[in-house]
């Protein structure tokens, strides 16, 4: 689903929902060992050395993640020709995708630790911010429409 498409789906959300319904499934996310598994697996393929870094190094294109119901992918943007309207519209192009149960598994969770799915985009934000907060910790790394290796480090 594109950025517009999930702009629609949170706007959704937030008119269907209560706040208390929200504030119950971001503290769901937050307060889940799957969600640190998760964001500490992406931050580490950014580490010097691995995947993510070496095709910042190599391709000079932001990385951002996006979250699936039971995975996240990291993807950059490739623009439309424009000579259509469908060519005009931006698409997500994936660089690598990992399920949550695998990351789990590289964390050491054990079976029936984290979750299995997320179903709502207040849920699927949360983690997404809660991995921006890990990757952005890394002092070689910045962030600017994606993540990118910072000149000079």
């Amino acid at each position: 689903m594109g950025i517009l498409g999930q702009l629609f789906q949170t706007a959704g959300e937030n008119i269907a929902k209560s706040k208390d319904e929200r504030e119950f499934e971001k503290e769901y996310v937050l307060n889940n060992v799957g969600s640190k598994a998760i964001s500490e697996f992406i931050a580490f393929q950014f580490e010097k050395g691995n995947p993510f870094y070496i095709w910042l190094k190599k391709n000079k294109v932001g990385l951002y993640p996006v979250i699936n119901d039971d995975s996240v992918s990291m993807c950059y943007m490739q623009y439309g020709d424009g000579q259509s309207f469908s060519g005009m519209i931006p698409k997500d192009r994936e660089v690598g995708n990992y399920t949550f149960r695998e990351m789990y598994t590289w964390y050491g969770l054990n079976s029936g630790e984290g979750y299995d799915k997320l179903w709502s985009r207040t849920q699927k934000n949360t983690l997404e911010s809660m991995i921006n907060g890990e990757v952005m910790k890394l002092s070689h790394i910045k962030f600017n429409n994606g993540y990118l290796v910072k000149a000079f480090h």
